[in-house]
């Protein structure tokens, strides 16, 4: 009788283990932001809803960015308008991003922001931070990684943290705003074999 409880023990420990592995996550595409389209590339009603949810942090942004000293502030708005810029996650997710020589550094780490477009509106995700705003903070590119028990992907935002490293931001999901969490172990092995970037 317990070597039949012994069996069955193994059996269903087998099946767990596999069911594990083949959820584990493959490969993922990293997508870098010099490949993404102009915000004025999007239908203009979403272009305002997009620059009406990031009106407080151009704001914020303004009091940070050296290229807003010598401009008016209706001017400055229009120079960030004019170097925002975005990649679609999902239909409707968007990472936007400000292209600027005058903040993203030498290592092309540009302020993202994590936002989600509805039927009228768009909100960014990401809580309000101390002078990073809503924004997910500076990324050259990022990779996502859909999750079958959550609505929104894991999203894994790569900075550069000099020529040769690049470190992982991973942000996720809860209850209508994205979160910066812990990288699980899976997500250096969704990049380890990613495209070359």
């Amino acid at each position: 009788m317990l070597r039949i409880a012994n069996a069955l023990l193994l059996l269903l420990l087998g099946a767990t283990i596999a069911n594990s592995e083949s959820a584990s996550p493959g490969p993922t595409r990293v997508h870098s932001f010099k490949d993404s389209a102009p915000l004025s590339s999007l239908p203009h009603e979403q272009q305002k809803n997009v620059l009406r949810a990031l009106s407080d942090d151009i704001a914020e942004l303004s009091q940070l960015d050296i290229a807003s000293t010598t401009r008016s502030k209706s001017a400055y708005r229009q120079y960030v308008t004019d170097r925002l810029q975005f990649q679609p996650v999902t239909e409707q997710l968007l990472l936007v991003s400000y292209k600027s020589n005058t903040v993203c550094g030498q290592h092309e780490n540009c302020p993202v922001w994590i936002i989600r477009l509805d039927a009228s509106t768009a909100r960014s995700m990401v809580p309000w931070q101390n002078e990073l705003g809503t924004s997910a903070g500076g990324a050259w590119g990022f990779a996502s990684h859909a999750d079958v028990n959550a609505p929104y992907p894991e999203l894994v935002l790569l900075t550069h943290l000099s020529s040769a490293q690049t470190g992982l931001a991973c942000y996720r999901e809860t209850k209508q705003h994205y979160l910066r969490v812990t990288c699980s172990p899976g997500s250096t092995r969704w990049l380890q074999y990613a495209d070359q970037w």
